[in-house]
């Protein structure tokens, strides 16, 4: 879950990763805006071509409207909204509550768009399902997250003059320039190797090298090459 959104934040920055902090901060000011602006007029054309609903709803919706001809409303309470389906041929039961908006199956509550089983009940009672789907996935409501502006930055001269609190970084937590960085991250069972005592040398008898590394043994061989 983690991992996607951090190769998502790479693949926005890539090319201006190694630039300093402020250009960096630029180039997303400047990427963000150029993709708020083709969001906004996509979301505009989709409403003026009569578009209600994004792509992707539009077509898992109408999967869900194809999938119901197979399903048979049984019973239901007319007057509080409750049915219970079966799913033909299988014979599988559910019950579907459309005043709270709840299914058997567990889609309807998790997509918040219409399932298969309420379909069938709306057609089956002639009711609109559009009502049903949830104003997030509505062409306007795309529309609205969009339509905020962005102002071009300008020459930082003619920026107005800060008089906010002013921060300095703490010098001790300045990275090591020289050496493996020190890991900070939690251990679990994959980490075998590193949950091991650490290394001792079989000649010396001390920690952190082994016998192919010791100094008593290089000094040995230097001894005995002589």
């Amino acid at each position: 879950m983690t991992t996607n959104l951090v190769e998502c934040i790479n693949s926005v920055l890539k090319g201006a990763r190694n630039l300093p902090v402020t250009a960096l901060v630029k180039a997303t000011f400047y990427r963000l805006n150029e993709l708020f602006t083709r969001k906004r007029a996509e979301a505009e054309a989709r409403i003026n071509a009569g578009h209600v609903f994004s792509d992707v709803v539009t077509s898992k919706l109408h999967a869900n409207q194809l999938a119901s001809g197979n399903i048979q409303v049984s019973c239901f309470d007319r007057q509080n909204e409750v049915f219970e389906v079966r799913e033909m041929p299988s014979g599988l039961e559910f019950t579907v509550d459309l005043r709270s908006l709840r299914c058997d199956c567990g889609e309807f509550q998790v997509d918040w768009i219409p399932c298969r089983h309420v379909f069938a009940c709306c057609a089956n009672q002639r009711l609109d399902w559009q009502v049903y789907v949830h104003d997030v996935y509505k062409m306007d409501q795309v529309r609205r997250v969009y339509r905020a502006r962005f102002r071009p930055l300008g020459n930082p001269t003619t920026w107005p003059a800060y008089n906010g609190p002013r921060f300095i970084p703490n010098p001790y937590l300045r990275r090591v320039g020289k050496g493996r960085p020190k890991m900070t991250r939690f251990l679990n069972e994959m980490d075998t190797r590193m949950l091991r005592r650490p290394r001792r040398c079989t000649i010396c008898g001390a920690k952190g090298h082994s016998r192919g590394r010791c100094h008593q043994q290089r000094g040995a061989n230097a001894n005995r090459d002589q």
